[in-house]
């Protein structure tokens, strides 16, 4: 029986560093702000400034993120949400990213899972350290581990009956969370930096 339970995968680094330039941009928004207020400027032009630096910051490491539902794929991507029902899941790889091909044929890749990145060459030793030190090491958030997830899943909606489709594939949106705060933050900029 499929897991009613919904994950959200991204990984660390988009994490830390988009929160802090959000809480950065934020807080210089404020300082700059008050700065330019006491000295007779404008205190919108900075924090107009800040916003599409903060709205950037989301769009690129926030928002988007891979959420594994019990019957389905969402790849939450810059200005894009693309849904891969199971039923309509090809199959799902892992070559440059987590990579989703719909029964369309059409291969769906994910901004937010890339693969692994080795910093330095791995040797056998690696893997049977690896294998032999359990606990001790996080998988990460990256394709080759996301994938694996994402196959478990599609075994257990099957094993609880569910049934391929034939289709259209997948069903891919514009992204209004990421397209409204890019648009408002620059909108609101132009029109600072014009009547202000």
């Amino acid at each position: 029986m499929a897991t009613a339970e919904t994950t959200t995968y991204r990984t660390l680094p988009a994490r830390i560093t988009g929160t802090a330039i959000v809480v950065a941009a934020l807080v210089l928004a404020a300082v700059m702000g008050a700065i330019e207020g006491n000295l007779g400027n404008n205190p919108l032009s900075p924090i107009a400034f800040m916003g599409v630096i903060a709205a950037i910051a989301w769009v690129l490491l926030l928002r988007p993120r891979v959420v594994l539902g019990p019957d389905r794929v969402e790849l939450r991507n810059l200005v894009t949400d693309v849904v891969v029902p199971f039923s309509r899941l090809a199959s799902v790889e892992r070559k440059w990213a987590l990579e989703l091909v719909d029964n369309a044929g059409t291969k769906h890749s994910s901004w937010a899972i890339p693969i692994r990145r080795e910093l330095r060459p791995r040797k056998d030793i690696d893997s049977y350290a690896e294998a032999t030190t359990r606990g001790k090491t996080a998988e990460g958030n990256n394709a080759e581990v996301i994938s694996g997830h994402v196959e478990r899943e599609v075994q257990r909606w099957k094993l609880a009956g569910g049934v391929d489709e034939p289709g259209e594939g997948a069903h891919r949106t514009w992204a209004r969370s990421a397209i409204l705060p890019l648009l408002v933050s620059v909108v609101f900029l132009v029109v600072v930096l014009t009547f202000g």
